[in-house]
Protein backbone atom coordinates (compact mmCIF):
# COMPACT_ATOMS: atom_id res chain seq x y z
CA UNK A 1 0.00 0.00 0.00
CA UNK A 2 2.80 2.42 0.84
CA UNK A 3 4.49 1.83 -2.51
CA UNK A 4 1.24 2.73 -4.26
CA UNK A 5 0.83 5.89 -2.16
CA UNK A 6 4.44 6.85 -2.95
CA UNK A 7 3.79 6.39 -6.67
CA UNK A 8 0.57 8.41 -6.34
CA UNK A 9 2.72 11.23 -4.93
CA UNK A 10 5.32 11.00 -7.72
CA UNK A 11 3.01 10.73 -10.73
CA UNK A 12 1.60 14.30 -10.59
CA UNK A 13 5.10 15.71 -10.01
CA UNK A 14 6.23 14.24 -13.32
CA UNK A 15 3.56 16.29 -15.09
CA UNK A 16 4.28 19.58 -13.28
CA UNK A 17 5.72 21.34 -16.29
CA UNK A 18 6.56 24.66 -14.66
CA UNK A 19 8.39 22.97 -11.79
CA UNK A 20 10.26 20.67 -14.15
CA UNK A 21 11.23 23.58 -16.40
CA UNK A 22 12.50 25.54 -13.40
CA UNK A 23 14.49 22.63 -11.97
CA UNK A 24 15.89 21.53 -15.32
CA UNK A 25 17.72 24.82 -15.65
CA UNK A 26 19.31 24.32 -12.23
CA UNK A 27 22.08 22.02 -11.02
CA UNK A 28 19.42 19.54 -9.92
CA UNK A 29 19.04 18.42 -13.54
CA UNK A 30 22.49 16.83 -13.28
CA UNK A 31 21.16 14.37 -10.66
CA UNK A 32 17.53 13.91 -11.70
CA UNK A 33 16.56 13.00 -15.29
CA UNK A 34 14.01 15.80 -15.60
CA UNK A 35 14.18 15.69 -19.40
CA UNK A 36 12.64 12.22 -19.22
CA UNK A 37 9.67 13.21 -17.02
CA UNK A 38 7.02 11.99 -19.47
CA UNK A 39 8.66 8.57 -19.77
CA UNK A 40 8.92 8.38 -15.96
CA UNK A 41 5.24 9.33 -15.69
CA UNK A 42 4.21 6.57 -18.10
CA UNK A 43 6.43 4.01 -16.38
CA UNK A 44 5.12 4.91 -12.90
CA UNK A 45 1.54 4.75 -14.14
CA UNK A 46 1.84 1.32 -15.73
CA UNK A 47 3.81 0.04 -12.72
CA UNK A 48 1.12 1.23 -10.34
CA UNK A 49 -1.63 -0.39 -12.44
CA UNK A 50 0.35 -3.64 -12.51
CA UNK A 51 0.89 -3.65 -8.74
CA UNK A 52 -2.75 -2.86 -7.92
CA UNK A 53 -4.06 -5.39 -10.45
CA UNK A 54 -1.71 -8.12 -9.18
CA UNK A 55 -2.57 -7.37 -5.55
CA UNK A 56 -6.27 -7.60 -6.36
CA UNK A 57 -5.81 -10.99 -8.02
CA UNK A 58 -3.79 -12.26 -5.03
CA UNK A 59 -6.47 -11.00 -2.62
CA UNK A 60 -9.18 -12.73 -4.67
CA UNK A 61 -7.25 -15.98 -4.60
CA UNK A 62 -6.47 -15.78 -0.87
CA UNK A 63 -9.93 -14.70 0.26
CA UNK A 64 -11.63 -16.95 -2.31
CA UNK A 65 -9.81 -20.06 -1.11
CA UNK A 66 -10.50 -19.22 2.52
CA UNK A 67 -14.14 -18.45 1.73
CA UNK A 68 -14.56 -21.69 -0.21
CA UNK A 69 -13.36 -23.59 2.85
CA UNK A 70 -16.37 -22.23 4.71
CA UNK A 71 -14.81 -19.41 6.70
CA UNK A 72 -17.56 -16.81 6.70
CA UNK A 73 -15.26 -14.01 7.91
CA UNK A 74 -13.30 -14.20 4.65
CA UNK A 75 -16.49 -14.19 2.57
CA UNK A 76 -17.56 -10.97 4.30
CA UNK A 77 -14.25 -9.32 3.37
CA UNK A 78 -15.27 -9.24 -0.32
CA UNK A 79 -17.86 -6.57 0.50
CA UNK A 80 -15.96 -4.76 3.25
CA UNK A 81 -15.31 -1.05 2.98
CA UNK A 82 -11.59 -1.49 2.29
CA UNK A 83 -12.25 -3.94 -0.57
CA UNK A 84 -14.84 -1.63 -2.13
CA UNK A 85 -12.25 1.15 -1.92
CA UNK A 86 -9.78 -1.15 -3.67
CA UNK A 87 -12.34 -2.02 -6.36
CA UNK A 88 -12.91 1.69 -7.04
CA UNK A 89 -9.18 2.45 -7.23
CA UNK A 90 -8.60 -0.54 -9.51
CA UNK A 91 -11.46 0.52 -11.78
CA UNK A 92 -10.13 4.07 -12.04
CA UNK A 93 -6.60 2.85 -12.74
CA UNK A 94 -7.77 0.41 -15.42
CA UNK A 95 -9.80 3.15 -17.10
CA UNK A 96 -6.80 5.48 -17.09
CA UNK A 97 -4.44 2.73 -18.30
CA UNK A 98 -6.86 1.80 -21.08
CA UNK A 99 -7.03 5.34 -22.41
CA UNK A 100 -3.26 5.70 -22.03
CA UNK A 101 -2.65 2.51 -23.98
CA UNK A 102 -4.95 3.63 -26.81
CA UNK A 103 -3.95 7.32 -26.63
CA UNK A 104 -2.84 7.34 -30.27
CA UNK A 105 -6.16 6.02 -31.58
CA UNK A 106 -8.68 7.94 -29.42
CA UNK A 107 -9.34 11.68 -29.31
CA UNK A 108 -6.83 13.52 -27.15
CA UNK A 109 -9.65 15.26 -25.24
CA UNK A 110 -10.97 11.86 -24.11
CA UNK A 111 -7.52 10.76 -22.97
CA UNK A 112 -6.96 14.07 -21.18
CA UNK A 113 -10.40 14.13 -19.56
CA UNK A 114 -10.20 10.56 -18.29
CA UNK A 115 -6.83 11.27 -16.73
CA UNK A 116 -8.46 13.88 -14.50
CA UNK A 117 -10.26 11.01 -12.78
CA UNK A 118 -7.03 10.66 -10.81
CA UNK A 119 -8.50 13.31 -8.50
CA UNK A 120 -11.28 10.87 -7.55
CA UNK A 121 -8.67 8.17 -6.93
CA UNK A 122 -6.77 10.48 -4.59
CA UNK A 123 -10.00 11.39 -2.78
CA UNK A 124 -10.85 7.71 -2.34
CA UNK A 125 -7.33 6.79 -1.18
CA UNK A 126 -6.97 9.70 1.24
CA UNK A 127 -10.54 9.45 2.50
CA UNK A 128 -9.86 5.90 3.62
Amino acid sequence: MHAILFQMALIPFTMSRYTIATFSSSKLNKYLPLDKALRIHIHLGYTMVSIVFSATIVFFIFFGLSCSEGEEAFCDKFTSEIMITGYCILGILLLMAGTAFFRHSIPYELFYGVHFIFLAMYAIAVGE
